[in-house]
C-alpha cells in the first residue's frame, strides 16, 4: 500500500469538511469511470483516446502524489505501453487511495 501525502490537500481545503467530501467522491467517480474507460480503449486498440483518459486522471493522482501518476504520464505520450496489467495496477492504487482519503477525512 502507497501512503498518501495529504500535506497539499491539508491546505486546499483549510479543514472544510463539505471540501473534502466533495474531493473524495469527485476523485471516486472519476477514477472508476476512467480506468473503466481506459480498459475498453485498451481492448479496442484505441490508442488516441487511450491516451486522452490517461491525461484526464494524471492531474487528480499528481494533486494526492500517487505513483500511478507516472504510469498515466506514459500512457499518456505512449498508450501502446499500457497493459491490461498496468491498468489494473492504476485502478487498484486509487482504490486505495480512496480508502486512505476517506480515513483522513473522517468520512
Amino acid at each position: 500500500m502507497e501512503k498518501i501525502d495529504f500535506t497539499y490537500l491539508e491546505v486546499l481545503s483549510e479543514d472544510d469538511e463539505d471540501f473534502k467530501a466533495e474531493f473524495i467522491e469527485t476523485f471516486e467517480t472519476t477514477y472508476k469511470s476512467l480506468t473503466e474507460k481506459m480498459e475498453n480503449e485498451l481492448a479496442a486498440n484505441d490508442m488516441d483516446n487511450l491516451a486522452k483518459s490517461a491525461h484526464q486522471l494524471k492531474p487528480s493522482a499528481k494533486m494526492i502524489q500517487l505513483s500511478c501518476a507516472e504510469t498515466l504520464e506514459e500512457i499518456q505520450h505512449n498508450p501502446e505501453k499500457a497493459t491490461s496489467d498496468s491498468l489494473a495496477a492504476i485502478h487498484a492504487q486509487c482504490e486505495d487511495a480512496v480508502k486512505q482519503l476517506k480515513d483522513w477525512a473522517n468520512l
